[in-house]
């Protein structure tokens, strides 16, 4: 289900959940989650249709120490204009250097081994 968020960032944010209890990607019902995907698409092109924003960003911050406050999964749908003060930010000297090629192989392969 999808409703406003009463937080908003921006006009038109919303946020969309699963009817069922999920506390975030880590325990999601893989059924339930292509559905949400399907939804999420269709959510975000009516927000961005009805804003007229220059962009739309989706969100889905995963336990405590990405951000999430409300222990429920929840996307959040923010319609975004060039000129609005919130952002997605990358931290300064982001792209000064590249990580070096063995750092990038190891953590592939610890991520590969976790699935």
């Amino acid at each position: 289900m999808a409703f406003m968020d009463v937080f908003p960032i921006t006009t038109g944010h919303c946020l969309l959940i699963p009817k069922r209890h999920f506390v975030n990607m880590m325990d999601v019902d893989h059924d339930v989650l292509s559905h949400m995907s399907v939804k999420l698409s269709e959510l975000t092109k009516a927000v961005s249709k009805a804003t007229g924003a220059d962009g739309v960003i989706n969100v889905i911050a995963n336990g405590e120490g990405a951000g999430q406050d409300v222990p429920h999964l929840h996307f959040h749908v923010i319609p975004r204009n060039n000129a609005d003060p919130f952002g997605f930010k990358f931290p300064p000297g982001y792209h000064d250097s590249m990580a070096p090629r063995d750092e990038l192989d190891r953590m592939s392969k610890r991520i590969r081994k976790s699935f």
